[in-house]
């Protein structure tokens, strides 16, 4: 059997698309669809496909590669394994429900009882068995892991290609019910999460609601520069460094307009020096001219005299 295009569709929609090489949280080389050089068939492709291109930083991928890439891993790998276990066809969409997890957890989580109630067709025991498995990482039980094997049992089970059909009919996980998000979560806080590290300069990619490779690479590279624990994912720690560099700084308070000094009241009119009346200057002169011709007239008479007696 081979991957449907709707399962394609969903191990995509899972995953995540990075068109770039990068490393992940613990430092493997990943590209595409969470593709990595530890896959052989990856390799082969690659080879057949980037002839004289070196897998390593500065290599791409489009989304057509990826798309073509994804469909040759299953057919030579992932998918080629699931068949090799069950030894007999399987309904499309528990044949691709299988794939999903297997891409996801490898080729050894075959060996697992989800995978073995599979086989023996008890695809609701499978289902069951598979919500619990494979939801932890480094100890720690990830929502985000928690609602891909919910998605991935309901695939099996009921047919549901979430992302790919519409009327999803069980309900996703709080994807901050654990206090960070982590690839493969998606909803209003992985939306938040992304338009923030775009704003950041730190994400390239569609501004959608999907923790996908994308997202963990602009984690990734976020916590390298701000040095935090580069693991990919946005605990506590990373989302509180994130918002504080986007809380708007305070503007600087414009200077003070400068106080103009108060008016001086306007100055009194200095008034001008009482004139003397002109009458008084005359009088004086009337009554000096007076005194002067009546000087004159005794000193006539004085001289008068004194010639008389002589």
């Amino acid at each position: 059997m081979d991957l449907s295009l709707a399962g394609a569709a969903f191990v995509r929609y899972e995953e995540g698309f990075v068109g770039h090489f990068y490393r992940d949280a613990v430092g493997v080389g990943t590209i595409g669809v969470g593709f990595t050089w530890g896959s052989a068939a990856f390799r082969q492709w690659w080879a057949a496909n980037k002839p004289g291109i070196a897998f390593g930083p500065g290599a791409t991928m489009t989304r057509d590669e990826a798309e073509k890439c994804l469909v040759y891993l299953f057919a030579n790998e992932y998918g080629k394994a699931v068949n090799q276990f069950l030894g007999h066809d399987v309904p499309q969409n528990v044949f691709d429900g299988m794939g999903s997890p297997v891409y996801n957890l490898g080729p050894g989580s075959l060996q697992w009882r989800w995978a073995a109630l599979a086989k023996a067709g008890d695809y609701a025991g499978c289902a069951a068995a598979l919500r619990i498995t494979g939801t932890t990482a480094k100890g720690r039980t990830l929502s985000g892991l928690v609602r891909r094997r919910k998605e991935e049992a309901a695939l099996i089970e009921s047919g549901v290609y979430a992302g790919v059909t519409a009327n999803v009919s069980y309900q996703r996980s709080d994807p901050m019910s654990d206090g960070m998000l982590t690839r493969g979560e998606r909803g209003p806080a992985v939306a938040s999460l992304i338009a923030d590290l775009a704003e950041l300069g730190y994400y390239k990619g569609n501004l959608d609601d999907i923790f996908g490779y994308g997202t963990e690479a602009a984690v990734l590279a976020f916590q390298r520069d701000h040095g935090l624990k580069p693991d990919g994912i946005a605990d506590a720690g990373t989302l509180k460094a994130i918002n504080l560099l986007l809380v708007p700084k305070p503007a600087s308070p414009a200077p003070a307009a400068p106080v103009p000094a108060p008016a001086m009241p306007p100055k009194a009119p200095t008034a001008p020096a009482p004139s003397k009346p002109v009458a008084n200057h005359i009088g004086i002169g009337v009554g000096a001219f007076a005194i002067g011709a009546a000087i004159a007239n005794y000193w006539h008479e004085l001289v008068a005299w004194i010639h008389h007696w002589i």
